[in-house]
């Protein structure tokens, strides 16, 4: 392990990156960043790597992106889920799986204290069982468990409540409500499924037979609206009152969160790995980033970046994308879309995003865990 030297920045308790998306909207944006913008960007430096655990067999687990929270950095790896500090990259605690061949790569979010990982098992491909369980931040001591019939392929949580959903070929396709608090059932819908995406507690949930999406309570299950068509949320405004989806036809749709009305739809350009911070909507295309003016849909502007692009994250007044061909980490203004860094200092991305928070990089690559910061 590379150990953080003492110039290092100190990454406060208070910094947060709760879920994969930064929060229950899956918006990518992290409003409170500041230490690390265009100014300071390229002052960002390698501060600590710590090698995530490998098992001596093979594993149905790998390492996913990192989220933050009480000066922690939890990230799951083939052998479980471990905590590692923020500041150092010690490690604080791990949870190792009983039979990492059956457990797959878990969806983390952090909720009131605990870190809720929902996954399924490997070894049936017919009927493979789920579960979601809760960890203590602090401690890594299991607070409790809740087994599906169901394989849980996302997790998103708000109002208090965790939604899992999945599907198998033995299974019908349910999404379910359960309370992160204890992990006691709250709500079932069956035919349906989600991707993942809240918007001020609203989760937009899609039939089975493709005819029907609804925004249902997440506390309750409640349907709030119903629209006859096909959509998939991919992301949410910052304030929740809309939602990002895909259409049918592969658009991009912006919907009222509050009554389904479409707003607007961007034909062009479909993409399900979306951003959005309020002016701008940001969406992988092409060999680049494009801009969308939030309230009406238009082109704001176009990034280049000479690969195929992941995932946009904005934070800092910047937005950052893995950039394919092993090329280094894209950074360009938000507003402009101008490049601003040549992604060096911080190297290639070869999966998922980067997490911004507090003046530090967290990212994994390969089979370990950076850390970077000015």
């Amino acid at each position: 392990m590379l150990s953080a030297p003492a110039t290092a920045a100190a990454a406060p308790g208070g910094a947060q990156w709760a879920q994969p998306g930064y929060g229950a909207g899956n918006t990518y944006y992290n409003p409170g960043e500041s230490v690390i913008n265009a100014g300071s960007v390229n002052a960002v430096k390698l501060r600590w790597s710590s090698a995530l655990a490998t098992p001596e067999q093979w594993s149905c687990s790998g390492p996913s992106e990192p989220l933050v929270s009480g000066g922690r950095v939890f990230v799951t790896d083939g052998k479980g889920i471990a905590a590692y500090q923020a500041a150092t990259g010690r490690l604080s605690w791990r949870h190792t799986w009983a039979n990492p061949e059956d457990e797959s790569t878990p969806h983390l979010a952090v909720a009131g204290g605990l870190l809720l990982a929902a996954n399924h098992g490997c070894q049936s491909q017919s009927d493979p069982n789920g579960a979601i369980m809760a960890l203590n931040l602090v401690t890594g001591r299991q607070a409790w468990r809740t087994a599906t019939t169901i394989p849980l392929g996302s997790l998103v949580v708000d109002q208090g409540t965790a939604v899992v959903s999945g599907a198998s070929a033995s299974d019908t396709p349910a999404v379910i409500g359960i309370r992160a608090s204890d992990g006691a059932e709250r709500w079932s819908l069956d035919d349906f499924r989600s991707s993942g995406v809240s918007a001020g507690g609203r989760v937009l949930v899609g039939s089975t037979t493709g005819v029907e999406t609804r925004a249902v309570s997440a506390a309750t299950g409640g349907t709030l609206w119903s629209r006859p068509t096909a959509w998939t949320a991919e992301a949410a405004t910052p304030a929740g009152d809309r939602f990002y989806a895909s259409g049918a036809e592969g658009a991009l749709i912006c919907v009222g969160a509050g009554d389904g009305a479409v707003l607007w739809t961007a034909a062009k350009g479909a993409s399900t790995l979306v951003a959005a911070d309020g002016r701008r909507v940001y969406r992988a295309v092409t060999n680049g980033i494009e801009a969308l003016n939030a309230r009406t849909g238009r082109q704001a502007w176009t990034a280049r970046l000479g690969g195929g692009t992941g995932q946009p994250v904005r934070a800092g007044g910047l937005l950052y994308t893995a950039v394919g061909g092993g090329k280094p980490l894209g950074i360009v203004n938000a507003a402009s879309g101008v490049v601003a860094s040549p992604g060096s200092q911080i190297g290639s991305l070869d999966r998922g995003n980067v997490v911004v928070t507090a003046g530090w990089i967290y990212l994994t690559r390969g089979n370990t865990i950076f850390g970077y910061a000015r």
